[in-house]
């Protein structure tokens, strides 16, 4: 018997395909896991980004962290974040999506509509949405003077009871059109059978929904509420570009928190403690989350 030999084409064959495995894993571990490493490792360290000296300091950073009231703040802004980006994207974009799938004519001019606030990039939304909030002639203040409502009008992001939530209907209209599209598509490709069961047994609209349209939405579900809570957890730009975290870090996150600690303050280790914490706290929120939402799908598509 003799041995296989594998032709000069088919070495060469095995060797593009190693260099297209191996080239992804070398940028996968030079930009991504070897800055986590580092990240972690200086989270232990004094730096001030400058000098070519670190000095070691054990878990002071993480103490400091823990007693900072502006950690717990920017923590609970996070969650408040948390919350809204779950219900109001994902909510509202599914309601957008049913409304437009029921129009017969025009559904290209409105997910053109609702979709093209997501094509910004986030400073042009904060550009934006700061003219709109500006407290003496932005036009949200200048539409509620003209209808006679101008007793309601305030600096919307300069107050701190109201920042929060100011920015978060910035966020809103910016993101709705993720969940938007998400749903549409899968509107358009439901089962048409399974919809036209539904109408012959004679099951009413809100019957269909619930029953029938709404559970074969799940994988939509789970890419829409995933991909919400991870950008709830990562939140930096419209919050940074709008306010800096401000008033009196009254709309700050933790990733505004990090950036400011390490480029503001020039505390490199105590930045890092922040990024680590979100981390843990992002494994620990947001998988399990992701985790649950897989096996939902993965049961709906098994009961259908």
């Amino acid at each position: 018997m003799t041995n296989y030999k594998p032709a000069p084409w088919e070495r060469n064959a095995r060797l593009v395909f190693g260099l297209f495995l191996f080239t992804p894993v070398v940028f996968f571990i030079i930009f991504y896991i070897w800055p986590v490493i580092e990240t972690i490792r200086l989270s232990f360290q004094s730096w001030d980004g400058l000098s070519p000296r670190r000095v070691d300091v054990g878990l002071r950073n993480y103490q400091v962290l823990l007693a900072s009231p502006r950690f717990y703040h920017s923590l609970l802004n996070n969650v408040r974040w948390l919350v809204f980006y779950v219900l109001m994207p994902t909510g509202v974009g599914l309601g957008l999506a049913l409304l437009v799938n029921s129009l017969s004519r025009g559904q290209g001019f409105f997910k053109l509509i609702y979709f093209l606030p997501y094509t910004l990039p986030p400073v042009a939304v904060a550009a934006i949405w700061r003219w709109l909030y500006e407290p003496s002639a932005g036009l949200l203040t200048r539409t509620l003077n003209e209808v006679g409502l101008g007793f309601l009008a305030r600096n919307w992001i300069g107050e701190a009871d109201t920042v929060t939530y100011s920015l978060m209907a910035a966020g809103l209209w910016w993101s709705v059109g993720f969940s938007f599209i998400v749903f549409f598509a899968g509107l358009r490709n439901l089962p048409l059978e399974c919809l036209e069961a539904a109408r012959i047994d004679g099951a009413s609209a809100w019957q269909t929904f619930t029953k029938v349209t709404f559970p074969l939405l799940w994988p939509s579900t789970a890419i829409a509420l995933g991909m919400s809570a991870v950008d709830a957890m990562r939140l930096f730009d419209i919050v940074w570009a709008m306010t800096g975290g401000g008033p009196a870090y009254a709309s700050d996150v933790l990733a505004t928190q990090m950036y400011d600690t390490a480029f503001g303050r020039l505390k490199m280790g105590e930045a890092s403690a922040v990024s680590v914490a979100m981390l843990v706290i992002s494994a620990v929120v947001i998988m399990p989350f992701i985790i649950y939402m897989a096996r939902q799908v993965e049961r709906a598509e098994n009961d259908h």
